[in-house]
């Protein structure tokens, strides 16, 4: 399956929230980029798996044969599609999908891959620099959207968050709701006011509330442990 939303969305971490629960899955990333094509992929079983002779054929399975080897693309509509308008990588991972296997190029063999699991994470297409992915490879990915979270949902992480950090100075501790209140309001009313459209660069997104509260915790640093 796909998930798919803007920068800062929580894409990755909830992906990795996910699979943390479950103790029979190895997750590893492979960070896709303009010029990735299949060898990237190819490169990557050679670390993580081994390939097994059986009287069935050839078989690429992971190299903890206990785990299932979950291969995280991030990225995965960056690559640059080729004069026909093909992404090779593209290609190749809808056949690993479609056919569970693939030719592997040095001896033309074919290789049928067990227990391994493809998941993948972008941008919109409309962002710069992405590509739309093809039909073809799409039906055979759910498409998930990650968007980001609302201003209540913001209000309790946050406020989690700021309640911990102001523990460190009890003359403070009180303000943890207000800050919070401050820091949501501020964010929601930028991110409404400079939009894409007035600057490409304006994307706000809730990695500018995480610097923002690491800034006031090393700010707070001096102020609990005065000479």
């Amino acid at each position: 399956f796909l998930l798919c939303g803007p920068p800062g969305s929580g894409k990755t971490m909830t992906l990795m929230a996910t699979l943390k629960s479950l103790p029979d899955f190895e997750m590893i990333f492979v960070n896709f980029s303009s010029s990735t094509t299949p060898t990237l992929l190819l490169k990557t079983f050679n670390h993580y798996c081994e390939y097994k002779k059986t009287p069935g054929g050839l078989i690429l399975h992971p190299r903890n044969p206990n785990k299932w080897l979950v291969v995280f693309c991030d990225e995965i509509n960056l690559p640059d599609t080729d004069k026909y308008g093909t992404q090779a990588i593209i290609t190749f991972l809808r056949q690993l999908t479609e056919q569970k296997g693939f030719w592997r190029p040095s001896d033309k063999s074919w290789i049928k891959l067990e227990k391994i699991q493809f998941v993948g994470a972008c941008n919109p297409p409309t962002d710069a620099g992405r590509h739309p992915l093809s039909s073809r490879f799409l039906r055979h990915a759910p498409l998930i959207l990650v968007d980001f979270p609302g201003p209540e949902s913001l209000s309790q992480i946050y406020g989690t968050f700021n309640r911990a950090m102001l523990k460190r100075n009890p003359a403070i501790k009180g303000c943890a709701e207000s800050l919070t209140n401050a820091m949501v309001e501020f964010y929601t009313e930028s991110q409404q006011h400079f939009t894409a459209d007035i600057q490409p660069h304006y994307i706000y997104s809730p990695r500018e509330l995480t610097r923002w509260k690491f800034a006031i915790f090393e700010a707070l640093g001096p102020v609990e442990s005065p000479e």
